[in-house]
């Protein structure tokens, strides 16, 4: 699945971002996952990562620090996460 996300401030600068939901998955395979679609992913891209497990925050901050990764990570009251990941093009 494809989300739009506008990726500048000043919205100029329109992207799609693949999105892969692990709902319903339990630590550490969201994780482990999310590392296999990164492996091929071209840097620069985005792609977004959704998980209700309550540890997948942890998991996926420590994981994107050792990996090089940025991250942003948005979580609802609902205890769904959203985890917007990708490797600079430096």
């Amino acid at each position: 699945m494809y989300n739009l996300f506008f990726g500048s401030a000043n919205f100029k600068e329109l992207c799609l971002i693949e999105e892969h939901d692990f709902i319903g998955l339990k630590c550490p395979l969201p994780v482990l996952k999310a590392k296999r679609v990164l492996k091929n992913l071209i840097k620069g891209k985005k792609v977004t990562f959704i998980s209700d497990d309550p540890a997948s925050p942890i998991d996926f901050t420590h994981f994107s620090e050792n990996e090089g990764y940025e991250i942003s990570i948005k979580s609802t009251s609902k205890g769904i996460h959203y985890f917007t990941m990708y490797k600079n093009e430096t």
